[in-house]
């Protein structure tokens, strides 16, 4: 039987005295979050920021999120949600994890999780989960084992910080509003180039208002083969903004990024897998990856944000706070209505020459 207290105890505290919070934008997404999996993770490894899952967590090990709360930007979201979506009543959300900072909130029974400081609220009972450093708990169930450290507060009220982060975690549908970003990067015209010469990709920046886009449709079966093993850059420090559109259905990313690119760049890259299900990292990653259709496995570590269908991680996602503007992204029904706007000029023009 799958849970259902989560969404009937969500609606009840969006009812509430105070209004529910306004939804995320994609620009706010992309800057409050390291990663948002719209399904199940399975992780071994850390995630530097703050992690939405949709599904469930398992881990191997006792990965680690939030690992830099005093990174991430403010939010009124948990340094870790996961929602427990497709979790039977009685089994696990969350299994194996450790959240250093910024607390967590889950749907649904956890199991060796650990809380090093921040406020925590869990829909669901706990074993062997520990609550440490400041703040406090709500668990609506039982709680079986563990270290109960900090102050534990018998309902979810107004005010507090379990009340901001439940009401957050109702907020945003992130399939609608990740999805929608994508459709509208697919959208926009390339400014920028890309050569390939032996095994190297070289990445030639234009950008048009500080915004650069490359079309990689074209050489994208050569770009993501074998054949290429390096991605060289150049303009990159003239954009605000790059953004890199492929339709591959599938891919494998092993290809080494010259001249520190990962470290010095990857804050304002953002590679739109617009059809990708399938995607597997090789070798470090420079810029964040959209592709909410994909499930991802990485075995070596992403320097930028992940937002994707589902994750299988075993290696690093660190945090480069998002200094892109996609805000600007023409949604793609603009576009639709530029043209019938031309087409209405051009019809009034035709009829004033008549």
């Amino acid at each position: 039987m799958k849970h259902t207290f989560a969404l009937i105890t969500t609606v009840a505290l969006a009812g509430s005295a105070q209004a529910a919070l306004t939804p995320l934008t994609a620009q706010q997404t992309l800057q409050q979050f390291n990663a948002v999996v719209l399904g199940d993770v399975k992780s071994e490894s850390h995630i530097d920021g703050r992690t939405y899952i949709g599904g469930s967590l398992v881990g191997n090990n006792k990965p680690v999120f939030a690992m830099h709360p005093d990174d991430v930007r403010a939010s009124n979201y948990a340094g870790l949600t996961v929602m427990g979506k497709g979790v039977a009543s009685d089994a696990y959300a969350v299994n194996g994890a450790y959240v250093t900072g910024i607390g967590a909130l889950v749907y649904g029974n956890t199991k060796d999780l650990g809380i090093g400081k921040g406020n925590s609220t869990i829909y669901g009972n706990t074993q062997s989960t520990d609550f440490n450093g400041n703040g406090s708990y709500y668990v609506s169930g039982s709680t079986n084992g563990g270290n109960l450290g900090v102050t534990k507060v018998d309902a979810v009220v107004p005010g507090t910080v379990q009340y901001l982060n439940t009401q957050a975690a109702a907020s945003t549908d992130f399939s609608t509003v990740l999805g929608g970003l994508s459709n509208s990067i697919k959208a926009m015209a390339g400014t920028s180039s890309v050569v390939i010469q032996g095994n190297t990709a070289n990445f030639t920046v234009v950008a048009d208002h500080g915004v650069a886009v490359f079309d990689l449709t074209a050489l994208q079966d050569k770009l993501f083969s074998s054949s290429v093993t390096q991605f060289s850059f150049s303009g990159l420090d003239k954009a605000t903004t790059v953004l890199f559109n492929t339709s591959v259905t599938g891919a494998t990313l092993s290809d080494n990024f010259l001249d520190d690119v990962a470290n010095k760049y990857s804050n304002k890259m953002v590679w739109n897998f617009y059809n990708a299900t399938s995607l597997t990292v090789n070798s470090q990653f420079a810029g964040s990856i959209l592709a909410t259709k994909a499930a991802l496995t990485n075995t070596a570590n992403i320097d930028g944000g992940v937002y994707v269908s589902s994750l299988d991680q075993h290696a690093e996602i660190h945090l480069h706070n998002f200094t892109a503007d996609v805000s600007a992204v023409p949604e793609p029904g603009t576009y639709a209505m530029l043209l019938a706007g031309l087409g209405l000029m051009g019809l009034v023009g035709r009829r004033r020459k008549d």
